[in-house]
């Protein structure tokens, strides 16, 4: 098996449906399952392929999942874009935005759980697909903080996403109640909105 993978732009169209079948059928089984239980003939079986073909686009089980939090780390963006945030204030609609993250893992536990596999993963192509989603995700996060600079909105939505992330797998090892998550996250956002000392606390 070769581990030279092609990029997603350089396939051709019939090759790009094909890989974009795969993730969709990677995904519909993640959603009624868990990562664990899945195997990869499962989804070549879902996705009418053969199973070298999987391996033609993939190079491990890892790194098909990895494209497929890609997917849903879109589709979020996607949700996002026809149901705009609520809030008058970049403090607002940033709370607003990491509930519905939570509120997403919340319904789909499964899809943490992955995530921590794939942070843990050892296999390169795995690997760099997260790294992507993880930009992805941050990307999506500033989008809530459009009035600020661009880096200032980064920096902040860096840090909220470090403790989301850090109270979320807390969750997922059954060692907090999600209230807490909710809870801890939208403190969190609160302190970093909140005035210096001494300092008028912005409308």
């Amino acid at each position: 098996m070769s581990t030279q993978m092609e990029h997603p732009d350089s396939l051709r169209p019939g090759q790009r449906a094909r890989r974009d079948r795969i993730v969709s059928a990677a995904l519909g089984l993640l959603e009624e399952g868990e990562y664990e239980t899945i195997h990869v003939r499962d989804v070549a079986q879902r996705a009418d392929v053969a199973l070298g073909t999987m391996y033609h686009y993939f190079s491990s089980k890892e790194h098909l999942y990895a494209a497929v939090m890609l997917e849903w780390a879109s589709s979020f963006r996607r949700a996002i874009a026809r149901r705009p945030l609520s809030g008058q204030t970049s403090q607002e609609r940033l709370t607003h935005l990491f509930g519905r993250v939570i509120r997403a893992f919340e319904r789909h536990p499964q899809f943490l759980r992955l995530e921590i596999v794939l942070e843990n993963s050892t296999d390169g192509h795995a690997r760099e697909m997260f790294a992507v989603f993880s930009d992805h995700n941050l990307a999506t996060f500033a989008t809530a903080l459009d009035t600020l600079p661009v880096n200032e909105a980064r920096e902040i939505t860096g840090i909220a996403a470090i403790v989301m992330g850090s109270m979320l797998h807390a969750w997922a090892l059954g060692r907090i109640e999600i209230e807490r998550v909710y809870r801890s996250v939208f403190q969190t956002i609160d302190l970093i909105f909140s005035p210096p000392p001494g300092a008028p606390r912005a409308r």
